[in-house]
């Protein structure tokens, strides 16, 4: 399990691999860029509410983000997420997104068995 602390360098680390903004992800958890920051460097406890909200923005389960395993961000990942979380697609599309996703998750998973 990971302290306070480390869970924000953690989150800080995704967040910059990702490319997203302080104030991109505040807007997501309707919460404040200063509390992104205190998050982020430890100063702040993150309640389970955000926590999941951000599991499901960085499309990581918050297992993955609560323990030293070291995530890495594929390039698929990358532009998965940030199509999902821009304007340029409806909602219709979004599932569509979502669905090619989960198919390809699945045949990641049946691969790796």
């Amino acid at each position: 399990m990971l302290t306070h602390h480390q869970l924000g360098k953690k989150l800080k680390e995704i967040r910059i691999g990702i490319g997203f903004s302080q104030e991109f992800v505040a807007k997501e958890l309707d919460i404040t860029r200063q509390a992104i920051i205190s998050i982020e460097s430890g100063k702040r406890k993150i309640d389970s509410f955000e926590l999941f909200k951000l599991a499901g923005l960085y499309n990581i389960s918050v297992t993955d983000l609560m323990t030293e395993q070291v995530i890495k961000i594929s390039n698929f990942q990358e532009a998965f997420m940030h199509l999902r979380n821009s304007d340029l697609l409806d909602e219709e599309e979004k599932k569509a997104l979502f669905d090619f996703q989960k198919i390809c998750d699945d045949y990641e998973f049946l691969k790796n068995l």
